[in-house]
């Protein structure tokens, strides 16, 4: 079957692509190896909690639906839980074959029950759905966003090329290739990767639009920036970057600057398409319910005017411990280095300089709205990546065409420092801390041994998706010999951050008990309980080693230099968070109360 003219274009160019850059093949194998590699990683538990709710939210629209078959159901289902936009849509293609499987082999009650999860609970949400449907649910969603990832540094590379020449597109794709930000959100599931992948082709067409002044060109990227905005709503900065691109073609209009500046109807199609791009894109409008729309809205403008919960730091800090964790040091020096020396171009006229204003204007934007947040992840600042590899990209090779000595060694230097930052943290994803603790407790004990923790939402938890946990919301001591589990699984954010002092930070301060304190000092001490830690798994926090904070400028510098301080964030990005200790029984637990049970002081 033929290709739509459009797609029929966008091949060719493709094909076009390989052919004639012998380099490009091997970028975009790069990229999807790096990207791809153990993304099975977690797996029948999430990456983070938002990949959970990404590949349960089509799955709640089949539960409505199933429980009352009707049309008026799809929207119920569509209004159960946040729907996040278009990644509904991909999840639900990544879904797809699962679902053939599951109608297949009779496991559709199972699958639709993944769907139906308020007033549940995080634990038995996650153990009465079988493992294999996680697994195979989740994992098609993550290869989703990585072909993402790889369309991405192929746009990347078109993009360079448009603005000055194949050196600087190859060299602006093998820098976001080894950007480590971009590695680890192409590892999970979620909307990120995908927004950037139709921001990048927002700005791809924004920057032919300036050279060739064709409107069509102009429509595409509000076509794709609109797209964008329903992934994620910060790819909105893709209408600033096209507002931009229109100011640089008016300029070089020959029917004059503000003639060709002022078009009504131009610009009237144009935001009408981005509108009307982002209403469909939305599952929540498109079926009928609409008011969860307002209230992706308001969470959105409203959530990140609040502190961290475990950490509060003015924005500067976040942001800039944003970019050392995503790049990594030598990459940021690079990447501020390349801005100024675009900033130094910009009474330049020629595309390659409308190009470098167009992608520094997002970037711009982006950290203009960043400031006035009270918190901001490594996954927020994912867009600037790919902007800064395009300006870096740009200066290296300008500077290479100069002096081809120092331009050579700059280059050679930012390609093998970020390949190892980024390489050692992709091959962490083999031997993360949880995971080493799920494979030791699945391949120890019998088929009755209980592990008992004390996580309560288990992406969080090192334990195996089993019946044998028992999940305890509260450390209820009273009745621990009582229950005398085969295994205890303690992990830094919910156990054993009761052992660090107040000041440790408002986390530590929150979890102020000295009932919980001199249990969890009983088990690790091995005196008092009939139990030996088996393993420990992770960066064991300073505290346990009677160790005070290192000092700031200490804790910033180790996470741009140790890719793995911050695997994922929400909340366990603090560097140590997924550190785990197994304790096993080595003997009976005896009769008899050790203290009062815990009421509400356990959090």
């Amino acid at each position: 079957m033929a290709l739509p003219d459009p797609l029929q274009r966008a091949k060719r160019q493709v094909v076009e692509d390989l052919r004639a850059d012998p380099y490009l093949p091997y970028i975009l194998a790069a990229a999807l190896l790096v990207s791809s590699f153990w993304i099975w990683h977690r797996l029948p538990n999430f990456a983070t909690r938002d990949e959970r709710w990404r590949v349960v939210d089509p799955i709640e629209v089949v539960a409505a639906y199933l429980d009352d078959p009707g049309l008026g159901s799809i929207s119920e289902g569509a209004a159960y839980w946040r729907t996040y936009g278009s990644a509904m849509y991909l999840s639900a293609l990544a879904l797809l074959p699962v679902f053939v499987v599951v109608l297949a082999s009779d496991a559709l009650p199972a699958f639709a029950d993944m769907g139906r999860h308020i007033g549940v609970g995080f634990w038995p949400h996650w153990l009465r759905t079988p493992g294999w449907i996680w697994t195979w649910s989740v994992l098609p969603v993550r290869l989703a966003n990585v072909a993402m990832a790889v369309g991405s540094v192929y746009v990347v590379y078109r993009t360079g090329t448009t603005m000055r020449d194949r050196a600087t597109g190859r060299l602006a794709a093998a820098l976001l290739t080894v950007t480590w930000g971009f590695l680890v959100l192409a590892h999970e599931g979620g909307e990120d990767v995908p927004s950037l992948f139709f921001l990048l082709l927002s700005l791809y067409f924004a920057v032919r639009y300036v050279e060739s002044g064709a409107d069509r060109l102009f429509f595409w990227g509000c076509l794709f920036g609109g797209v964008s905005i329903a992934f994620k709503l910060s790819g909105g900065v893709s209408a600033v970057m096209l507002g931009v691109a229109h100011l640089h073609r008016a300029r070089r209009s020959d029917a004059g600057p503000v003639a060709a500046l002022v078009r009504p109807r131009f610009l009237t199609v144009g935001v009408l398409i981005g509108i009307a791009t982002v209403a469909a894109g939305f599952p929540s409008i498109v079926l009928g319910a609409p008011e969860e729309f307002g209230g992706r809205i308001s969470r959105a403008f409203g959530a990140k005017s609040e502190p961290h919960g475990w950490l509060v730091q003015p924005s500067w800090w976040w942001i800039l411990r944003g970019y050392l964790n995503g790049a990594g040091v030598p990459l940021l020096l690079g990447f501020v280095a390349g801005a100024a020396a675009a900033i130094g171009r910009f009474r330049e006229r020629s595309l390659t300089a409308d190009g470098l204003r167009i992608a520094l204007a997002g970037v711009g934007t982006y950290l203009l709205v960043f400031s006035t947040w009270r918190y901001v992840r490594t996954h927020h600042l994912l867009p600037t990546f790919a902007l800064l590899a395009l300006v870096l990209a740009v200066a290296l090779v300008r500077l290479r065409e100069r002096r081809p000595a120092v331009g050579r060694a700059a280059v050679a230097v930012l390609l093998v420092t970020s390949a190892a930052y980024a390489g050692a943290g992709t091959l962490a994803y083999a031997s993360q801390p949880r995971d080493q603790a799920v494979d030791y407790l699945t391949s120890h004990g019998g088929a009755n041994d209980t592990i008992e923790t004390y996580t309560v939402d288990p992406q969080d938890a090192a334990v195996p998706h089993s019946d044998r946990v028992d999940q305890r919301p509260r450390f209820g001591v009273a009745t621990f010999t009582d229950r005398c589990p085969a295994y205890v699984v303690l992990n830094y954010h919910r156990s054993l951050l009761y052992l660090a002092p107040d000041s440790w930070g408002k986390r530590a301060e929150v979890l102020t008990n000295p009932s919980v304190e001199g249990f969890v000092s009983d088990l690790l001490a091995e005196d008092t309980y009939p139990y030996e830690i088996a393993g420990e798994y992770g960066r064991e926090p300073r505290f346990l080693r009677g160790e005070g904070r290192a000092p700031m400028w200490q804790r910033l510098f180790r996470v741009g230099t140790r890719p793995r301080t911050m695997q994922y964030g929400d909340p366990q990005d603090m560097g140590v968070d997924q550190y785990t200790v197994v304790l096993r029984r080595t003997g009976d637990c005896g009769n008899g109360t050790l203290s009062d049970e815990f009421g509400s002081a356990n959090r």
